[in-house]
């Protein structure tokens, strides 16, 4: 390991982020910045890129990209004008970016499908469930019409001599209310850095975020999206509506720094936040 990547190392590590968050950041791929942080500049695509390569990771760790490079241009390999030439007359004709986009388009149509099929399925089971909850609550009126019935018939009619005896009116039993369903959240298996929780009992599913110090934090749910992906600063409070998913993953980057609640109840982590830095937590919404 350089004394760069070392440098480049305890910086990431002083601001709680793995390898896969600085992905996330960068866009950079893993196997790129665990080769900056060796030393291992020839599994590079070429001295232009190494250089690149080196100034978004310092950025996202908060150092100085120029005075790093300025600092450490021993370690690097030379980047002359020529190879720039050779890199930038290398590049993919015009047939190919057509081609990247059509693959690109092939990987997320599948995931779009499943997206649509999702959402028609929750409009169906909505619709079928207010027709289910209207029928429901929709009064009797077949009683009141033979009431009315009977009352038309006896008019016009002569009282008769004799004196029948009144049924005793019976009052109706009173009707129990169902006690309101009250939310649960369970605590499931944990594996690794993913504690898996499952929320029941309730219809919505607000997530509040209580940040006490600096830790990345990223949101996503079932279908991919994410709703929060970035650096939470102390003293910082975000609340995100996630009543429309069916699951959604929090990963923590410095759990110790983040307090999580679900419905204005606090969700504690699945290990101690002294044992493991960096955790996800896994929450099943088994929507009421």
């Amino acid at each position: 390991m350089t004394e760069l990547g070392t440098r480049l190392k305890e910086a990431r590590a002083a601001k709680g982020y793995s390898l896969d968050d600085l992905q996330e950041i960068t866009k950079i791929q893993k196997r790129y910045l665990a080769g900056i942080e060796d030393g291992n500049y020839s599994m590079m695509p070429g001295p232009f890129y190494v250089r690149a390569f080196i100034k978004q990771y310092a950025d996202a760790v908060g150092l100085s990209s120029d005075e790093l490079l300025e600092s450490y241009k021993q370690e690097l390999p030379s980047s002359s004008n020529e190879e720039l030439q050779q890199t930038m007359t290398s590049a993919p004709s015009r047939r190919r970016p057509i081609s990247k986009s059509s693959n690109r388009l092939a990987e997320v149509l599948p995931m779009i499908m499943v997206a649509l099929f999702i959402i028609i399925a929750i409009v169906i089971f909505w619709y079928f469930y207010q027709n289910l909850a209207k029928n429901n609550n929709q009064p009797d009126t077949n009683a009141g019409d033979e009431t009315s019935l009977e009352q038309q018939d006896n008019v016009g009619e002569k009282p008769t001599e004799e004196v029948t005896e009144k049924e005793p009116v019976v009052e109706p039993e009173p009707v129990e209310e169902e006690p309101e369903p009250t939310q649960t959240i369970e605590v499931g298996a944990s594996e690794g850095e993913t504690t898996n929780y499952t929320l029941s009992g309730t219809d919505t599913f607000s997530l509040k975020l209580v940040a006490r110090g600096t830790s990345w934090v990223a949101v996503r749910d079932q279908t991919g999206v994410e709703p929060l992906a970035r650096e939470l600063v102390a003293g910082e409070t975000v609340t995100l509506d996630l009543s429309d998913v069916e699951t959604a993953r929090i990963r923590v980057g410095a759990s110790s720094q983040v307090d999580v609640f679900v419905n204005d109840e606090k969700v504690e982590y699945g290990k101690p936040t002294s044992q493991l830095v960096t955790q996800n937590m896994m929450i099943q919404f088994s929507k009421q």
